[in-house]
């Protein structure tokens, strides 16, 4: 009975209800969805880091090299002759295995990616398996066959023993190659990252584009062959035909972009982290670590912005605590009229305690709900237009704050009850 009698008084004034509960949620919306950006972002691009334990490339910046190689964004370094390639394969002692990556083409501003067979047998981990499997079709062997991602598959509409034609760049509306048609002979199952909006080739395709497919077979030793998109350079195009041919079958070994590395072991992949010091040449990179680096920037900024979220919960409970105090003040006339009829000191106490307990924790409910719901559809967003897969699951720590903002609301929500009780108090002495 108490508590029907709370709850339809709280809706009595529905406007001001309304507005404690708007007030309550939007503060706890904001600072959920910030815990859980911020989780699930770092979750997200970690997981996509794993398959690339070690990366080799030219010298530049490690962050655009990763987000180029791993999560197919921005634009490519330089390429490395692929005798480096080679070399690290006679490492036998460090390296497991060694895949070539070249990039410079695209399909719809899809990433046409230039590798080898083997890539199709790395394992993110021993008890993981493989990284890249074939959902239907096979594996491409030959070139000008193409194995797509998931996400190119639904979005261009593509299957197996269908046509295209790449373009220059990374551009959607960039010139064809349109002498040299890819097949789709393969499509791959979800990889939950980057690669869904991948398009693998054999990297003598990518040879045979942009060094015969510019050159008209004429054979080049050394001679950095350059493509445009839209009358713009970029260094991927620069990808060159290397020794001499006899006739025009021949293929000769082009440039790479970058190189997936599979250590032995770990110990020697800092070995071979050793030999790519004090080079000027090239570089090698742990994806992972410099994922890791980029949040170490954005925890700087996290210092920041916490506090900040702090301050607008703190706010959001105080616009509660003194909305709610004005409003015990304006009901006063009708806690006299339920004393008349019998209701005790403790039951009246009992009232505003219920209401107050009702707006702090169905506000920060709403406000938990409204917070993730938005992580959820920004995690669509990036998944849909990066391939970023953020992880849909519950976060501890935005769970954990709800939790305290409720414990939090609630004993702060005595200090209207004591202020009831000292007006209560004023009342009765000046009625006797």
């Amino acid at each position: 009975m108490i508590r029907k009698i709370a709850w339809q008084q709280l809706w009595s004034k529905p406007l001001t209800t309304t507005l404690l509960l708007l007030v309550m949620a939007l503060a706890v919306a904001l600072s959920v969805l910030v815990v859980s950006l911020g989780s699930g972002l770092q979750r997200g691009l970690i997981a996509a880091t794993e398959p690339f334990t070690l990366l080799v490339g030219s010298p530049g910046s490690s962050q655009q090299f990763v987000l180029n190689t791993v999560f197919l964004q921005d634009k490519p370094l330089a390429n490395l002759p692929y005798t480096e390639v080679d070399q690290l394969r006679h490492k036998t002692k460090l390296v497991k295995q060694a895949i070539p990556l070249a990039f410079g083409d695209s399909i719809q501003g899809y990433r046409l990616v230039g590798t080898e067979p083997e890539i199709f047998t790395i394992r993110p981990s021993s008890n993981q398996p493989e990284w890249l499997r074939i959902a239907e079709g096979r594996p491409f062997n030959a070139p000008f066959e193409a194995v797509i991602g998931e996400d190119v598959a639904k979005q261009t509409g593509l299957k197996v023993g269908d046509t295209f034609y790449s373009t220059h760049g990374t551009l959607a509306k960039g010139k064809a190659h349109e002498d040299h048609p890819f097949t789709v002979v393969g499509l791959l199952a979800n990889t939950n990252g980057p690669y869904n909006q991948a398009v693998l080739t054999s990297i003598e395709s990518i040879w045979d584009l942009h060094a015969k497919g510019h050159s008209h077979n004429i054979a080049t030793t050394s001679s950095n062959i350059s493509t445009t998109s839209n009358n713009i350079p970029t260094a991927s195009d620069n990808i060159t035909a290397t020794g001499e041919t006899n006739s025009p079958q021949a293929q000769a070994k082009g440039d790479v972009t970058a190189i997936m590395i599979e250590p032995v072991g770990f110990g020697q992949a800092y070995t071979l982290a050793s030999l790519y010091v004090n080079r000027k040449d090239a570089q090698l990179v742990f994806p992972a670590q410099v994922i890791t680096q980029l949040f170490n920037l954005m925890g700087r900024g996290e210092k920041l912005w916490q506090p900040i979220g702090y301050l607008l919960i703190a706010l959001a409970m105080l616009v509660v605590l003194v909305t709610a105090y004005l409003a015990t003040l304006n009901r006063l006339r009708d806690y006299a009229i339920l004393k008349a009829l019998g209701a005790t000191q403790k039951q009246l106490y009992s009232i505003l305690g219920q209401q107050t307990a009702y707006i702090i924790s169905l506000g920060a409910f709403i406000g938990w709900v409204l917070g993730f719901g938005t992580y959820l559809g920004i995690a669509h967003w990036l998944n849909a237009s990066s391939a970023i897969s953020m992880p849909p699951s519950l976060s501890l720590a935005s769970i954990q704050l709800t939790l305290l903002c409720i414990v939090v609301g609630v004993v702060f929500g005595l200090l209207p009850i004591l202020a009831f009780h000292r007006k209560a108090k004023q009342l009765h002495d000046v009625m006797n």
